[in-house]
């Protein structure tokens, strides 16, 4: 977890004010990667998840990933019976609070461990959760995602290069060449974006909250499924991430391998490069 700055008194002066009752206590949560995460709890036994945009330099990197992108998203999934996070109140700049910074209702659960935070996986989702995780998905793409950003990759394959340690720079090559080469998708919907365990909550292995909304975007819905596969891959192996297939009604292979290219190559967030490159290989 980043050590993101503690939430000022004026941070706190503001919660009070838009929850109306004394705050007592905020908490850093497991996570955090892009922005920090915290638990609001009040004098009145309620609790809160809060939000905020403090990552340095987000606004160069991401700048389409915003409050507002994500409200948005929560929004259009409102009245879907999903269980996703409603928005409590919302600073966009920043103005009341120290950073721009989004307040929601708290989901139940225990996250599931994922590529940046595999201490303890424990067993894999089972197949039961896997096809929660689907069924979950479809009903995300059924929405266009009129409002939020429309997809931009994380990683521009026209400047892209195979990782420099790796023995296979061909196969790199040769899949950077093929994911240049997909065609725009035929149909675009919402879609999560970074859809992977660690932004899902479980109950007695029920799905009880999707979460992390902020970059939520206008895209081709296998993606979602490709991000998910890779990030099995990464946290559970070969096998976890090839139990999704047979789950899915219809498999998208350009997606999914887009959705590989756009994930960290190598490093604390990725799995061995001979496995990263197996499951390459076989996407091609």
């Amino acid at each position: 977890m980043n050590a993101y700055p503690t939430p000022t008194p004026e941070t706190r002066q503001w919660l009070r004010q838009v929850l109306g009752a004394p705050i007592t206590a905020v908490t850093p949560l497991q996570g955090g990667i892009a922005h920090a995460v915290s638990a609001v709890d009040t004098a009145d036994g309620r609790r809160y998840a809060l939000r905020r945009w403090c990552r340095p330099g987000w606004q160069v990197e991401d700048p389409w990933f915003t409050p507002a992108n994500e409200v948005a998203a929560l929004a259009t999934l409102a009245g879907t019976g999903l269980p996703v996070p409603e928005v409590v109140a919302v600073d966009h700049t920043g103005a009341h609070t120290d950073f721009p910074a989004l307040l929601m209702t708290w989901l139940p659960g225990t996250m599931l461990p994922s590529a940046t935070h595999r201490a303890d996986a424990g067993p894999p989702p089972t197949t039961g959760m896997l096809r929660q995780l689907v069924v979950a998905a479809h009903s995300v793409h059924a929405a266009d995602g009129t409002g939020v950003a429309p997809f931009e990759p994380y990683v521009v394959l026209a400047d892209a290069r195979p990782p420099r340690s790796s023995a296979r720079p061909q196969l790199w090559e040769r899949a950077i060449a093929a994911g240049a080469a997909v065609a725009p998708p035929e149909r675009s919907t919402l879609i999560h974006r970074d859809y992977h365990p660690g932004n899902t909550l479980w109950q007695d292995g029920r799905l009880t909250g999707i979460v992390d909304w902020t970059n939520a975007s206008r895209g081709a819905p296998g993606y979602d499924f490709g991000y998910l596969r890779v990030n099995l891959l990464i946290t559970y192996g070969q096998e976890t991430a090839d139990a999704l297939l047979p789950l899915l009604d219809e498999h998208d292979p350009a997606a999914d391998l887009l959705a590989f290219l756009d994930m960290e190559w190598e490093g604390p967030h990725a799995a061995p490069l001979p496995v990263m490159e197996s499951y390459l290989e076989r996407l091609l």
